[in-house]
């Protein structure tokens, strides 16, 4: 078994990603994953930050989080289960109220000083879509909810969210179009001849190369 004390220098979001061909420079500390089953992959690169020293937390939106994908990435790495599951804290919501409070006012503090912070977001504009909360008032707590995503960014939170664009109101649709403005690189996954592509979406760009984390997720899946 690999060591487990797995808290080690801070790391960086964008070698943590390494994407192939990412523009140099650029500063990535929000980034969305969209398209077909985006949760999976996120759950995999949450363990992934976890094994490599980042302090994670996962704010639940969507009842998406799936140990079972931790458990699989652990095996496969070689680090006891038990002890990677612990690197993870999850805390789930189930109304847009819920999660923005979540967002906005808990994060922070369950974030140790002096550990690289690798927060997750499942699903953040589901509960939004609720036809019982009205617009106007959804559309104000979903704002101050991003708002306070890019103020902890500032600070050197790394924010790495899954959103289905498959489901939700229409209406309520550009509350989905600013979740992806709010990010610095959108990934979005495709499911093609039987198998799952990931394309770049913001940057508009090709990967040229293969995408090591992904290929290492669709061997699980």
């Amino acid at each position: 078994m690999k060591d487990v004390n797995m808290e080690r220098k801070k790391g960086d979001f964008s070698r943590l990603l390494d994407l192939p061909g990412f523009p140099a420079g650029k500063t990535v500390r929000r980034v969305l994953i969209g398209g077909a089953r985006p949760e999976n992959l996120t759950i995999y690169l949450a363990a992934l930050a976890a094994s490599s020293g980042f302090k994670v937390v996962v704010a639940d939106g969507a009842n998406a989080f799936d140990p079972y994908v931790v458990a699989k990435f652990a095996r496969k790495e070689g680090f006891p289960e038990d002890e990677l599951l612990k690197k993870i804290a999850v805390a789930r919501s189930f109304t847009c109220h819920q999660i923005s409070t979540l967002v906005r006012e808990r994060l922070e503090p369950m974030i140790p000083p002096g550990v690289a912070p690798f927060i997750v977001l499942l699903g953040p504009g589901n509960a939004f879509f609720d036809e019982d909360v009205p617009g106007e008032e959804a559309a104000l707590l979903f704002r101050r909810m991003m708002a306070r995503v890019v103020e902890m960014s500032r600070k050197g939170f790394f924010f790495l969210m899954s959103q289905s664009f498959s489901k939700g109101n229409r209406q309520r649709s550009f509350l989905l179009r600013e979740l992806a403005g709010s990010a610095d690189a959108v990934l979005k996954l495709k499911p093609e001849a039987d198998t799952l592509q990931v394309v770049m979406d913001k940057p508009p760009m090709i990967l040229r190369k293969p995408w090591e984390a992904f290929e290492e997720f669709k061997k699980l899946t």
